[in-house]
């Protein structure tokens, strides 16, 4: 008898980034790669979503079932992804621990630090592995970027920054009940630029200073909000970690969309990556220019490469997470963002832009300061918390 080892996958959230999630899934299984185990959401899936499914040689047998634990029970699947909102995270994950299967987790993994802990400790009890979301992790820039400093190409590291400027509609801070909430009925949710929207841009500025797993990681935070309920749309954030500072400054309310940037400073070199779109530009010290390499890997064909060969490492294992979630819990222990005054707020097409947020944060990236660091008129009339 031939046993089919093909690993199962099932889908928990099939809508927001659950679409890229059900994307690769099925990419993967017209490879042959997996078999579509089955998916869950309370919403159903839309009817192309659903006759892509469909069209898969088994696809006719896929259940799609409007209740987590129900499918897990069910189908008791190799792999799990959860893409759901941040405060379901771990009860998901547990039931899909529970029921013998590896995890694809979104980012960020949990809600908070304790949250964290406890759930490396059961996957590790339940002898699973849990890959994280941070697609960044698959940049092949990300990791040629990363080589460059750990080499001393660009000389000593003096600092990291990042800059980011989004558009988002105030729809953007209404669309879930959790969407920048600090807490939903008395449960950690953690909501905010810093944390989720550009959770990405920490994660990989710390990846690329080669942070370790277990670094001590200090925090200062200056976090404002203009439309968002309680978490922070324009903040500013530094860690230091080995001595190395990385400033990390955000807004959600910019006049322009703008390609978030991860600025590395050496003291005989510069590097600039864009994240999302895996390019690598900047000078060695030896005045060579670097340029790529493009592409990156997926983590769900990452982690089944990982389940068949266990000794090829995760790109973006549970425990790689640790660093970024020191600054999650300083916002969670933060508690709400500051509202940002009037003054310092301009309507523009029915939605809020902070005065010449574009500017500032990539002036904080630039000169590794927090925005009481420079001159920003706003920041004197509403101070942040460090």
């Amino acid at each position: 008898m031939v046993i089919d080892r093909t690993p199962r996958v099932a889908l928990i959230g099939v809508h927001g980034f659950g679409r890229v999630h059900l994307d690769g899934l099925l990419r993967l299984a017209a490879t042959g790669a997996v078999r579509v185990a089955g998916l869950a959401d309370p919403q159903p899936p839309t009817p192309e979503a659903l006759e892509r499914v469909r069209a898969l040689p088994d696809g006719a047998d896929v259940p799609v079932l409007d209740d987590a634990a129900t499918l897990l029970e069910r189908v008791r699947p190799d792999i799990t992804i959860v893409s759901t909102p941040i405060h379901t995270h771990v009860p998901l994950a547990r039931l899909a621990l529970a029921a013998g299967s590896h995890l694809l987790l979104e980012k960020p993994p949990t809600a908070s630090m304790a949250q964290f802990r406890e759930l490396s400790a059961d996957v590790e009890a339940a002898g699973r592995v849990c890959q994280v979301g941070f697609q960044s992790f698959g940049s092949h820039a990300l990791a040629h970027a990363a080589r460059l400093v750990a080499d001393g190409a660009i000389g000593r590291l003096r600092g990291v920054g990042v800059h980011g400027a989004w558009v988002r509609e105030r729809a953007y801070f209404t669309r879930a009940a959790w969407a920048g909430r600090m807490a939903l009925d008395g449960v950690p949710v953690t909501d905010g630029a810093l944390t989720n929207a550009f959770a990405h841009a920490t994660a990989s500025a710390l990846r690329v200073a080669c942070v370790a797993h277990d670094a001590d990681v200090a925090v200062e935070l200056e976090r404002y909000r203009v439309a968002s309920p309680e978490g922070d749309d324009t903040a500013t954030a530094r860690l230091t970690a080995n001595g190395v500072p990385i400033v990390v400054a955000v807004t959600l309310c910019a006049a322009e969309h703008h390609l978030p940037v991860i600025v590395v400073h050496g003291d005989r070199g510069r590097l600039e990556l864009q994240y999302t779109t895996d390019t690598l530009t900047g000078r060695t010290a030896d005045g060579a220019e670097v340029s790529g390499p493009p592409g990156r890997t997926a983590l769900l064909d990452d982690l089944v490469a990982h389940l068949a060969h266990p000794t090829r490492p995760l790109l973006a294992p549970l425990a790689s997470c640790a660093p970024f979630m020191h600054l999650l819990e300083a916002v969670r222990r933060d508690g709400p963002a500051r509202p940002l005054p009037d003054a310092a707020v301009e309507e523009v097409d029915g939605r809020p832009v902070v005065v010449d947020a574009d500017a500032t944060v990539r002036g904080c990236a630039e000169r590794l300061a927090l925005f009481s660091e420079l001159p920003v008129p706003w920041v004197a009339a509403a101070p942040g918390r460090t």
